[in-house]
């Protein structure tokens, strides 16, 4: 009768057995304020309407109590829903990371919005306010209409990409275009 209790007690205690290493990894773990969660999906509503649609491979939420931040190392895909329910613009980018506490997005590195008008936007960094329900940029953009190609250093839009314009312009426009906007 001893030996069953003895030799039962002898597998628990080799099968808990953990190496330090192991061990240190969880410790860090369990101390660490950033939690990672993949295949992610967010939907953002106003007054039970879908408003905004996100979705990245990877999201690391940093619950740091002074700036708490979400991250998206690899890149986020945004789709922006208009009063009709239909997609009103789509935004890319390969890195963002968004301030909980500012309510402020910084996206860099490949930053691509296309809108319903079939304009499309493209540059390395764009910030978005959403307390001023806008986004902007002072690095060289590129904007492509279905006319025209417009570049500059300085962008500035509301964050569904309808009502923009870009500082020191230059580009490629379309003749009828310069009639209608004495003011290039």
């Amino acid at each position: 009768m001893k030996y069953p209790l003895f030799l039962g007690l002898l597998l628990l205690f080799c099968a808990c057995e953990n190496s330090m290493q192991d061990v240190k990894r969880f410790e860090g773990m369990a101390n660490s304020s950033v939690e990672e969660a993949t295949e992610v999906e967010m939907l953002y509503s106003d007054s039970a309407v879908v408003r905004m649609r996100l979705q990245a491979p990877l999201m690391q939420e940093d619950r740091d109590e002074k700036e708490p931040k979400r991250i998206f190392p690899d890149g986020v895909e945004v789709e922006f829903y208009g009063r009709d329910k239909q997609i009103s613009s789509q935004l890319t980018a390969l890195y963002a990371e968004y301030s909980e506490k500012k309510r402020f997005i910084v996206l860099q590195d490949s930053v691509v919005i296309h809108n319903s008008q079939g304009e499309q936007l493209e540059t390395e960094e764009l910030f978005w306010d959403e307390r001023k329900n806008e986004i902007y940029s002072d690095k060289f953009v590129k904007v492509t209409t279905p006319t025209e190609v417009m570049q500059g250093y300085g962008f500035r839009s509301d964050i569904e990409f309808k009502n923009w314009e870009i500082d020191s312009l230059s580009g490629i426009f379309e003749s009828s275009s310069l009639l209608k906007n004495p003011e290039f």
